[in-house]
């Protein structure tokens, strides 16, 4: 028998064998289909998981366009199978994200959570024949009845068919309000929008809480009156250790407020690069960086080995603005750094 050698293994599949092993957690991030679906195989390595962004919740599909999906790439789905595949070969993983703050209908895949009906049954269809290896639930309709929540993470568990089903859940959605109860919190109620408590709310719901295996904390566009680790805390303490739980990042600008999120702790030297307060009025003034939030958020807990980062969105690096003479942290820098302090850099 020829022996083998490594040096001997094809780059490609080495590149594959290692990215499978060497990432031990996550660094997850958001793929915008208004950029060219040709980009997709082209992100960065660093990632472990590419999130594409966003189908419609009320979904349709005629097998050969992006009609009635949502996603605004051009071309055809035949050419985002491609690019699903080439991602894929080097051990990344690629889900599909239904819904967003542009798709707000989700009565009718709601209503299909006690059975498959044909919104649950063309998205599982779609997310089979173009490869994806789940989907991610993006609930960003604001307050209201929990209920259609609920619903749509379970046919939506049903529409991933076995494979990921991961969530996008709101900065403070597992903050305490008087309706969810404050002895989470330490008995604290902090400032609220309509959103405050909603996670803690919907994972009263057994079902939907085992329906989840990972969830992406969008610990941003919070201002500096939120503190991220401590919105990460609470999420990780909500939920069972087998969900992995990532720490969100959004580079700067964000789509609301000031903050600037910058890369180590000593980057943090503008005023838009430090906390003002924690998100129950508790004064801080903790870097807003990838280090610290890492540091203190996901590696300073032994929960799930696999919890990491999550990032809105892979390709959102030009336009960053000053802290002090430097840039505030891209989005490849910030998944770049993200690997490094988390392990498994390629």
């Amino acid at each position: 028998m020829q022996k083998i050698f490594p040096w001997r293994i094809s780059a490609a599949l080495l590149f594959a064998v290692l990215a499978q092993t060497a990432q031990a957690r996550v660094v997850a991030g958001y793929f915008p289909s208004w950029e060219s679906a040709s980009a997709l195989s082209s992100v960065n390595p660093a990632y472990s998981h590419v999130i594409v962004a966003f189908a419609r919740p009320d979904f349709s599909w005629d097998g050969k366009s992006f009609a009635g999906t949502g996603l605004q790439f051009e071309g055809s789905p035949a050419e985002l199978k491609r690019q699903i595949a080439a991602v894929k070969k080097r051990g990344t993983k690629v889900l599909l994200a239904v819904g967003g703050t542009s798709y707000l209908k989700w009565d009718a895949l709601a209503a299909e959570a006690g059975k498959p009906g044909p919104v649950t049954n063309q998205i599982a269809r779609f997310v089979r024949e173009l490869g994806f290896d789940g989907i991610d639930v993006d609930y960003e309709i604001e307050g209201g009845d929990i209920a259609p929540y609920r619903g749509a993470i379970l046919s939506l568990r049903r529409a991933a068919q076995g494979k990921t089903l991961s969530l996008a859940a709101w900065s403070t959605g597992a903050d305490c309000t008087k309706a969810t109860g404050t002895a989470p919190c330490g008995g604290k109620v902090g400032e609220t929008d309509a959103n405050t408590g909603r996670e803690r709310l919907v994972f009263r719901d057994p079902a939907a809480a085992a329906a989840i295996d990972m969830v992406e904390v969008m610990s941003y566009d919070a201002g500096l009156a939120y503190d991220p680790v401590l919105g990460w805390q609470l999420y990780r303490a909500l939920l069972p250790a087998r969900v992995i739980v990532n720490i969100g990042f959004e580079p700067a600008p964000e789509g609301w407020g000031k903050a600037v999120l910058v890369g180590r702790d000593q980057d943090a030297v503008c005023k838009n690069a430090k906390l003002q307060t924690d998100q129950f009025e508790q004064a801080s003034s903790k870097p807003y960086s990838v280090e610290r939030s890492l540091r203190d958020g996901p590696l300073a807990s032994k929960t799930n080995p696999k919890d990491g980062a999550m990032l809105w969105h892979v390709l959102k690096n030009d336009g960053i603005p000053l802290c002090g003479k430097a840039k505030g942290i891209s989005a490849d820098g910030a998944a770049a750094l993200a690997r490094k302090l988390l392990g498994g850099a390629k």
